[in-house]
């Protein structure tokens, strides 16, 4: 199996298990609070990278990099904090659309920190994905405000932390890059403790999907990014809202209309197209400063 196949089986993967998540999060609703969930996704991803770096215990802090690790760290904080705003201040489907725009960004990132060259099939696959996500997600934007100017620019930064994840790999490892990842998040969520309430045992049923479904998907994200190009596996990153739909239609028995379907398949035919426009596999590249970057194999 060739190494961009396999990294787009992990990013599969990666939206299953982030599918999982998100049926969790449904579940768990309002019996805990947003800050809470943000704090124990990231303390379990802090904790799978300890995990994963039981051979070399504390030397899974040592980075060439360190500002840089904080800085994406810090992306992710930010981002979830607009996520949090956007979707508590806008319709759920308006919020839904514009947070899958992040292709678009992930494919610029990519030209402009990475240096990858797109091509015209991968610019097609991302529209085709965008277009996919909004036949899915129905918004209306008929209530355009500045609200949806900040959950684009939160869109943007989940792009960026994306791209970043592969540009970290030059010379961090890939558990590095999580656990400094979850690491800024779970110091920037802390304050959360002070609101600590008993979870109810419907509650504790839940939690695994939080904890341990969101940090391994985000693990298999990073790895991926060693084996393919960052625009390539932009597009499967929409896969999360077609196991979505799977899981309302299985668990909920919530029944998708024809946009809905015919959105499905425009996102699966994007990866498809993404994938085979080219070659994705990871090359020698020119970062944004022209500085040569050879990413190591796994």
């Amino acid at each position: 199996m060739t190494s961009h196949r396999f990294a787009a089986l992990l990013m599969v993967a990666q939206a299953m298990l982030f599918a999982a998540e998100t049926a969790a999060i449904h579940q768990i609703g309002s019996q805990m609070s947003l800050m809470q969930l943000v704090l124990l996704r990231s303390a379990g991803g802090v904790i799978l990278a300890l995990v994963l770096a039981r051979n070399t215990g504390w030397a899974v802090m040592r980075t060439g990099q360190l500002q840089l690790q904080l800085l994406r760290g810090t992306i992710s904080l930010l981002y979830l904090w607009v996520m949090i705003y956007s979707f508590s201040q806008m319709p759920f489907a308006d919020a839904t659309a514009i947070s899958y725009t992040q292709v678009a960004y992930i494919a610029i990132f990519s030209v402009l920190i990475l240096g990858e060259p797109i091509s015209p099939a991968r610019w097609a696959a991302a529209l085709m994905g965008i277009v996919g996500a909004l036949l899915i997600a129905k918004p209306t934007f008929s209530s355009w405000n500045s609200v949806y100017l900040v959950a684009l620019i939160g869109t943007s930064l989940n792009g960026l932390a994306f791209v970043l994840n592969r540009y970290l790999q030059r010379k961090d490892t890939e558990i590095t890059t999580m656990f400094y990842s979850n690491l800024v998040p779970v110091l920037g969520s802390a304050p959360a403790l002070l609101m600590v309430e008993l979870p109810t045992s419907e509650t504790l049923l839940w939690l695994p999907g939080l904890v341990l479904f969101g940090p391994i998907g985000m693990f298999l994200g990073i790895v991926a990014l060693k084996r393919a190009r960052a625009a390539v596996l932009g597009p499967y990153t929409l896969l999360r809202l077609v196991m979505s739909v799977g899981i309302g239609l299985v668990a909920f028995h919530e029944l998708p209309d024809m946009p809905g379907i015919f959105g499905t398949v425009l996102i699966l035919s994007g990866c498809l197209l993404s994938l085979s426009g080219g070659n994705a596999s990871v090359e020698p590249t020119k970062d944004w400063r022209g500085v040569g970057v050879y990413p190591s194999r796994i």
